[in-house]
């Protein structure tokens, strides 16, 4: 496996993190991805979607990230096996996640740490998915029921916000890319001033840190370049 080392440099240089992508592999080359990219500065973890997946690659859950659709039959082993969700969009998942740190809590990490303030408290970390494209066809919650969702989930109190994710729209032109992301950036600015966003992948990622985005998802690009 040919890794392209320079995207690190890359998003290092743009002092941003780098989520590779690993659900398309095995779990045999997924963990020899893993062994050379850990030391890596810039990278923050691995992105998978598939708790079965997951469980047979057997990474430490310090440096695995959830990136898929959240199902609530497996939302327990979403919690035991990863320790960030960057695709929570509905209420319900948000009380089943935030139920499922009260009865079996388990947190900790190399990111994100607990503040001073924190300690003794179990968190589960998560990403809010917005659907920045407005496409009718995919999940996430709309831009403008961004305050509302916030406003219904600020009770869970074993929830702790990372900030806004998104993938955007799968057919773009610059253009089009630079404003979705700096949509996010503002929605951001606006309902989680000092929060991180999550967004871009191997087509786009290169604009998506020329707009100070935090963390970029990359897969295929890394591999292929």
């Amino acid at each position: 496996m040919n890794i392209n080392f320079s995207i690190f440099k890359k998003v290092e240089t743009a002092n941003a993190q780098i989520l590779v992508v690993t659900k398309y592999f095995d779990a045999h080359t997924t963990n020899k991805i893993f062994d050379q990219i850990r030391n890596q500065k810039s990278f923050l973890a691995l992105g998978e979607n598939r708790i079965e997946k997951i469980r047979e690659k057997n990474i430490p859950r310090n440096f695995v990230h959830f990136i898929g659709k959240i199902q609530s039959r497996k939302i327990k082993e979403i919690v035991k096996y990863c320790i960030v969700i960057h695709s929570l969009e509905n209420l319900k998942h948000a009380e089943l996640l935030n139920e499922q740190i009260i009865l079996s809590p388990r947190c900790g990490g190399r990111y994100p740490k607990r503040s001073e303030g924190q300690r003794g408290t179990e968190h589960k970390h998560v990403f809010l998915q917005i659907n920045i494209s407005r496409e009718p066809q995919k999940s996430g919650i709309l831009p403008e029921e961004l305050p509302a969702f916030l406003n219904k989930i600020k009770k869970l109190n074993h929830l702790k916000i990372l900030g806004l994710s998104a993938i955007g729209s799968g057919e773009f032109t610059p253009e089009e890319k630079r404003k979705e992301l700096r949509e996010l950036k503002n929605l951001r600015d606006q309902h989680l001033p000092g929060k991180k966003i999550s967004a871009g992948t191997s087509r786009d990622y290169k604009m998506a840190l020329k707009e100070g985005i935090e963390i970029v998802r990359v897969g295929h690009a890394l591999f292929n370049e």
